[in-house]
């Protein structure tokens, strides 16, 4: 994996947790900016997604790409899944949801480099 996109892809994550949480505690629902957020977090995920699986079929990554991979998919899972349920969440929870997703989200790629630097088995 690569070091500054899976960086910039943890600060991304954590930066719409904490615009969501913003959100929510000022007892707003979901808008545009919140789903915008989300937008680069999973255009950043493809991006390492894309990186991983070409440095996978290279002979790089980990021991065990079992585990790697699952972690891979369910990180893309994370935000598609977070804006469905914030979306339909019309209350000030819907943000909640969102939090929730930017921190999992950001949990997912550091273990994703524990796994891929073997610090992590």
């Amino acid at each position: 994996m690569t070091d500054v996109l899976a960086t910039v892809t943890i600060v991304a994550a954590l930066l719409t947790a904490g615009y969501a949480l913003v959100t929510a505690l000022r007892g707003r629902a979901m808008g545009v900016a919140d789903l915008t957020a989300l937008g680069v977090l999973e255009a950043l995920l493809i991006a390492q997604a894309v990186v991983a699986v070409v440095k996978l079929s290279g002979g790089e990554g980990p021991d065990g790409p079992a585990t790697f991979v699952g972690y891979l998919i369910g990180s893309l899972l994370i935000p598609v899944a977070g804006a469905g349920w914030g979306l339909l969440e019309r209350t000030r929870w819907g943000p909640g949801v969102i939090v929730v997703a930017g921190l999992a989200a950001a949990v997912m790629v550091v273990r994703m480099n524990q796994l891929w630097s073997g610090t992590g088995a």
